[in-house]
C-alpha cells in the first residue's frame, strides 16, 4: 500500500517490532506505522538523515559522493535540437571512470538556465535554440560530502568537500569536452565559467583555467550516493553487502546510498541490480 503526504520523522526498535513515526503533511498531525522488519528506501539524502534523528549508526552520513560535474552550451551551424528531443543518450567513455562526457537535456528553458553564466549571450537560446545543445564533462571525485542535523532545523544540512585536485580534474574535463564539440562542428561553446564568453578554437582552450576558479564556476550533479556505505567493516560502514544495518535487528537499507564509492557511471542500474539481489537475499533467508 502506498501512502502518500506523509514524511517520516523517527524510527524506534521496541519489543521485536520497528515503530516508524510520521507526519501526515495533510492534518498535520503525526501518525505511527509499525512493522517487524524495515526497509529504508529515501535515497543518499533522506536514508541517513532518518537514522541520525533517530541515533542509529554512527556513520550515516558520513561518506556521501556525487559525480560534480561541469557543463558548456554548444552552438553549430546545422539543426541538432528540436522540441521533443529529450536527452540524448551518447556518451563518450574514452577516458572513464576518471571522466566521462555525455549530452544533457536541451530544451529552450534548459538552455536558458544554462546560458545565465554568460547571460550577456541568452539572446541566442530565443533565436537559435535549435542549433545549440548543452554538454557536460563528469569526474569520478576525491571529495567527500556529509549530512548534518542542525539543532532547530526540521532538513538536512549537506556539506560537500571539493577538493582543489578535483577542480583540476574538471577543468580537464572541461577542456577534453571543448575539444571533442569543436572536432564535431561547434562554432560557439560557452562553459559553465560566470562571463567567461565563447570558446570558439582549439587555441581558446589555452586560456581554461588549469584549476576552475570556485566563485565563478557553476557545477551540479543529479548523481548522489555512498552515504551510507556497504561493506563487512562495520567501523566503516553503515551496512553490510546485502544491505542489513549494523547492530540493528531486522532493519535493512536498499538504495543509492548504500554505493560504496561513486562509480564513474549513470549509477541507476547499478542502485536497480543491487535493490534486486538483496530483496531476493531477504526472501530466500526468511
Amino acid at each position: 500500500k502506498v501512502i502518500y503526504n506523509l514524511k517520516a520523522l523517527k524510527i524506534r526498535h521496541l519489543n521485536d517490532i520497528w515503530s516508524v513515526t510520521c507526519l501526515d503533511k495533510k492534518i498535520q498531525k503525526k501518525v505511527i506505522f509499525k512493522a517487524k522488519y524495515l526497509f529504508l528506501c529515501g535515497g543518499a539524502i533522506s536514508t541517513p538523515f532518518l537514522l541520525k534523528l533517530s541515533g542509529i549508526n554512527r556513520n550515516a552520513g558520513r561518506t556521501l559522493q556525487m559525480h560534480p560535474t561541469v557543463k558548456g552550451v554548444a552552438e553549430f551551424r546545422e539543426i541538432i535540437n528540436s522540441q521533443n528531443m529529450g536527452v540524448p543518450v551518447h556518451q563518450v567513455k574514452e577516458f572513464s571512470p576518471k571522466i566521462s562526457f555525455g549530452c544533457s537535456i536541451s530544451s529552450q528553458p534548459h538552455l536558458a538556465l544554462a546560458m545565465l553564466d554568460n547571460k550577456s549571450y541568452i539572446d541566442k537560446v530565443n533565436t537559435n535554440w535549435r542549433k545549440m545543445a548543452i554538454y557536460y564533462a563528469m569526474i569520478k571525485p576525491i571529495g567527500v560530502g556529509k549530512i548534518l542535523k542542525v539543532p532547530f532545523f526540521q532538513d538536512p544540512m549537506i556539506k560537500y568537500d571539493l577538493t582543489s585536485q578535483d577542480l583540476e580534474v574538471l577543468s580537464v574535463g572541461l577542456k577534453k569536452l571543448c575539444e571533442i564539440l569543436l572536432s564535431a562542428g561547434a562554432i560557439n561553446i560557452w562553459p559553465s565559467i560566470k562571463n567567461y564568453g565563447p570558446i570558439k578554437s582549439m587555441q581558446d582552450l589555452e586560456h581554461l583555467p588549469k584549476i576552475l576558479p570556485r566563485k565563478k564556476t557553476n557545477l551540479m550533479t543529479i548523481h548522489l550516493f555512498s552515504s551510507c556505505r556497504m561493506g563487512e567493516n562495520e567501523e566503516l560502514c553503515v551496512a553490510n553487502s546485502y544491505g542489513k544495518v549494523f547492530r540493528s535487528k531486522n532493519l535493512y537499507i536498499n538504495d543509492g546510498s548504500l554505493l560504496p564509492s561513486a562509480p564513474g557511471v549513470n549509477p541507476q542500474g547499478t542502485i536497480m541490480a543491487i535493490a534486486r539481489r538483496n530483496i531476493h537475499y531477504f526472501l530466500k533467508s526468511k
